[in-house]
C-alpha cells in the first residue's frame, strides 16, 4: 500500500482517457459533414440576418439623425462596420449550437473531447485537483 485510500467502488466505471485534440487533429467524415452544416446553418440562419439587421438600424438612426454620416462617403462606413459586427455576431452565437451537435456524434474524438471538458468545467472548484490527486 502507498498510504492513500482508494474511494473507488469496486464495479465503478472507469473513465476513459480525454482524446488529444491539436493542430495535427484530422476529422472523421462525420465531423467534417457537421463541420460545413455548422458553417452554412451559422451563415444563413444567424450571420445575414443579424448583417442585415443591424445595417438597417444604423441607417435608420442616421436617417433620423441620431448616429452622423461622415462627410464624404455618407453613411457608408457605419453600414459596412454594422454588416461585419453582424456578421461575427451571428457566427458567435452559433457556437454553442455547433458544440451540442459534435457531442451527439458516437465515435467521435473530437464529440468525446467536447463532453469530457463539458465534465470537467461542471465540478466545483478545487473539486478536480482532489480528484487528480486520488486517480494519480
Amino acid at each position: 500500500m502507498n498510504g492513500r485510500a482508494d474511494f473507488r467502488e469496486p464495479n465503478a466505471e472507469v473513465p476513459r482517457p480525454i482524446p488529444h485534440i491539436g493542430a495535427d487533429y484530422i476529422p472523421t467524415e462525420e465531423e467534417r459533414r457537421v463541420f460545413a452544416e455548422c458553417n452554412d446553418e451559422s451563415f444563413w440562419f444567424r450571420s445575414v440576418p443579424l448583417a442585415a439587421t443591424s445595417m438597417l438600424i444604423t441607417q435608420g438612426l442616421i436617417s433620423k439623425g441620431i448616429l452622423s454620416s461622415h462627410p464624404k462617403y455618407g453613411s457608408i462606413p457605419k453600414l459596412i462596420f454594422a454588416c461585419i459586427m453582424g456578421y461575427f455576431a451571428g457566427k458567435l452565437s452559433y457556437v454553442k449550437t455547433c458544440q451540442e451537435k459534435f457531442k451527439n456524434l458516437e465515435n467521435s474524438p473530437l464529440g468525446e473531447a467536447l463532453r469530457s471538458g463539458q465534465a470537467r468545467r461542471s465540478l466545483p472548484p478545487g473539486q478536480s485537483k482532489q480528484i487528480w490527486r486520488y486517480l494519480g
